[in-house]
């Protein structure tokens, strides 16, 4: 009896020392498998910092994949962080990039900086697409810095993408700044030839600064005569800063120069320049009266046919050349003289119509003794008011640049 007892004790405290060696192994197998999982989460964290930190290198590096990734992956939880890198993607000309700091600025709408921005990006987009003017405007703010950090190297070989294109405002641009006092390699000869290529394209814009540089000899030799050719080639179609430019340079050049300085400068008032008229009344004063009411005279029917757009190519430069004695080499300075049948027949239709306007200007310089001066009523003419505006000179003061010579 006491044998069975003593066996059911000894067995029941095996049983016992079984049963905690098992809860002891399994306790430590726990433990080591939680030790595992802890080491191999540690594992992946460092692998995936790893891999992350891999992946922002390249992007910092210009890899153009990761850096459309990180800037995904960053727009649902920091749009900050996302629109560093999608701006990091727009400046490599990626339109993915363009879109999504646009995108981002309709998110954040109090945030004025990255409006402009905004604006900036959208006219990249539009110009990505081949819009002329786009690309202008955005060289133009590369310049400037406007809603984009400035880059004179960036914004000019923009320009010139579109002024080789043929794309006027870009040509004049370059023109500009070509003989601008903030280009640190200004080129005159560049300057005249910007010019010269966009008056080529009948841009009375471009005439008008053609004419102004062989004035002033910048980029050619100083020539007078070609000077007020282009000037005036650019005033007898209509536009208004020419005429007043063409009215200030023949001022030094005696009584005959002043009659042309002062019906140049009657046109230009006559059509809204408010200088044209100051200068024009200055003009008058060094005038005879019956001087002055008979160059309002003559100046009466070149204003109807101007406004009419009845002028044709070199009407009034030959109609001044015949009435002064003026030597304008029209036959030189012409840089497309008719060549074709069918500019032969527009040359004749043309010089009929200058024959016409001639004989009008004449007949009223004939005719000027004993009749009464009429001013000149606007209210009166049948043709549509015009309104001009005065030329768009490049202003280079309004940024890091100097204006440029006009």
């Amino acid at each position: 009896m006491g044998i069975a007892i003593s066996a059911t004790g000894l067995l029941l405290l095996l049983l016992f020392a079984w049963m905690l060696a098992l809860s002891l192994r399994q306790k430590r197998v726990e433990r080591e498998r939680k030790q595992r999982e802890i080491t191999y989460r540690r594992a992946l964290e460092r692998d995936r910092k790893q891999e992350e930190e891999q992946r922002v290198r390249k992007a910092e590096n210009g890899d153009l994949t990761m850096i459309l990734y990180l800037a995904k992956e960053a727009e649902r939880t920091n749009l900050r962080k996302a629109l560093y890198w999608y701006h990091k993607a727009a400046l490599q000309e990626n339109v993915t990039g363009m879109y999504g700091i646009v995108r981002i600025s309709e998110r954040m709408r109090d945030d004025m900086v990255l409006r402009e921005q905004a604006k900036f990006w959208k006219k990249a987009i539009a110009a990505s697409d081949g819009d002329m003017s786009a690309k202008f405007q955005v060289a133009e703010a590369l310049y400037y810095g406007r809603g984009i950090e400035q880059n004179f190297d960036k914004g000019f070989a923009l320009m010139e993408q579109a002024a080789l294109q043929q794309y006027a405002p870009a040509m004049l641009f370059l023109g500009d700044w070509m003989i601008a006092n903030a280009n640190p390699s200004p080129s005159p000869v560049a300057s005249t030839e910007w010019f010269r290529k966009v008056a080529l394209l009948r841009n009375n814009e471009g005439r008008m600064k053609l004419g102004l540089n062989y004035l002033n000899g910048i980029g050619v030799e100083e020539d007078f005569a070609h000077g007020c050719y282009w000037l005036e080639r650019a005033a007898e179609k209509g536009y208004v800063p020419a005429m007043y430019k063409a009215g200030e340079i023949w001022l030094e050049h005696g009584v005959s120069g002043r009659s042309i300085a002062y019906i140049w400068l009657f046109l230009a008032g006559q059509m809204g320049h408010e200088e044209a008229r100051v200068l024009r009344e200055q003009v008058a004063l060094n005038l005879s009266v019956d001087t002055v009411v008979g160059l309002q005279a003559l100046a009466k029917p070149m204003l109807k046919r101007i406004l009419a757009n009845k002028v044709s190519k070199h009407a009034l430069i030959k109609a001044f050349n015949k009435l002064y004695k003026r030597e304008i080499d029209i036959d030189k300075y012409d840089p497309m003289p008719a060549v074709t049948k069918d500019a032969d027949a527009e040359s004749k239709s043309n010089g009929q119509v200058e024959k016409e306007m001639t004989s009008e200007v004449l007949s009223q310089e004939e005719t000027l003794d004993g009749v009464p001066f009429q001013a000149i009523d606007d209210s009166s003419n049948q043709q549509p008011q015009v309104s001009v505006t005065s030329a768009a000179t490049l202003d280079f003061s309004q940024s890091p640049m100097d204006r440029s010579r006009s």
